[in-house]
């Protein structure tokens, strides 16, 4: 195990949190998805292999980096998953999962339950299988991501389920977050926000909604309404992304965030410390200026 340096919590940078997106492959394909279009097996051929992740996740430890987030795509399509996951447990990274959940099984939950995670995120759009599958465009993966809710929650896995509000499914997000609170111990996450695909394709937004709709699903809701309200109540904070956090590609390529991917810093050429320290701070950000923000607003690190 690789012990991390300690925090010099005085200074103004350092890297606290990454949000890793390990693979663009999926076994579905969601209508709102932005890395959709990557899971081909041309650019799958191109990611990052086991060897490379784990020395880069290396130098994220020795940086002193504690929070670590994977994510996709669909991190569990990747053979060599456990690989990964079990060395950043065992370098003492918080470890967050962002998944589909229709490929956990019993197993692959009994090994989670053995080495728990911070938290396991599973997106969950809709409460009619119809619905669901509308959204993911495959078939048997309602009943597989039921299922796989099932299992975590038997072995008491950290869980939290979340929804993208959209044209597909946005009679279903109140009942969505109602089944939620029914779970007991698991959290719920409303996102908003829809994002061209990677490879610069609008597409994903023919499926948003406008802030009205937006504003009344969120009106109906004291909790998601009180939310709203805190943010707004925040001001027109600037984004802090590359300040404390950060995001890696599938490809090695180190950026502010994933929504923010104008300018990156290889990680196959270059060392972490000298892309997060030297190369971060010069990249560009509409979010860092004074510009208004509307009510409804990415999350600061658009995860």
């Amino acid at each position: 195990m690789i012990a991390p340096k300690p925090l010099n919590l005085t200074q103004e940078r350092y890297p606290r949190l990454c949000q890793w997106e390990i693979t663009c492959r999926c076994n579905l394909h969601c209508v709102m998805c932005y890395t959709d279009c990557f899971n081909r097996p041309e650019k799958i051929r191109n990611e990052l292999s086991t060897s490379e992740i784990i020395r880069i996740m290396d130098e994220l430890a020795e940086a002193g980096c504690v929070e670590l987030c994977l994510t996709g795509g669909e991190p569990l399509a990747r053979p060599d998953f456990f690989d990964i996951y079990g060395h950043a447990k065992t370098s003492g990274f918080l470890v967050t999962l962002f998944t589909n959940g229709t490929l956990i099984t019993e197993e692959v939950a009994d090994r989670l339950a053995a080495l728990p995670p911070h938290r396991i995120e599973i997106s969950l759009h809709g409460l009619r299988e119809n619905t669901f599958e509308e959204v993911t465009q495959g078939k048997g993966s309602f009943h597989r991501c039921m299922k796989a809710i099932q299992l975590l929650l038997d072995r008491k896995v950290p869980l939290l389920l979340k929804s993208t509000a959209m044209t597909v499914n946005k009679d279903e997000i109140l009942a969505i977050k109602r089944y939620v609170r029914g779970l007991g111990p698991v959290g719920y996450k409303l996102g908003e926000e829809m994002r061209p695909t990677l490879d610069g394709s609008d597409a994903p937004g023919r499926f948003g909604l406008s802030e009205a709709e937006l504003l009344d699903i969120n009106r109906q809701d004291p909790e998601l309404w009180t939310e709203i309200c805190r943010k707004q109540s925040m001001g027109t904070t600037s984004c802090v992304s590359g300040m404390r956090s950060f995001h890696i590609d599938a490809y090695g390529q180190l950026q502010l965030c994933s929504g923010n991917r104008q300018m990156s810093y290889d990680l196959r050429r270059g060392s972490f410390s000298e892309g997060f320290y030297h190369a971060l701070p010069s990249f560009p950000c509409e979010w860092k200026g004074d510009t208004p923000r509307p009510l409804i607003q990415p999350s600061e690190i658009h995860a």
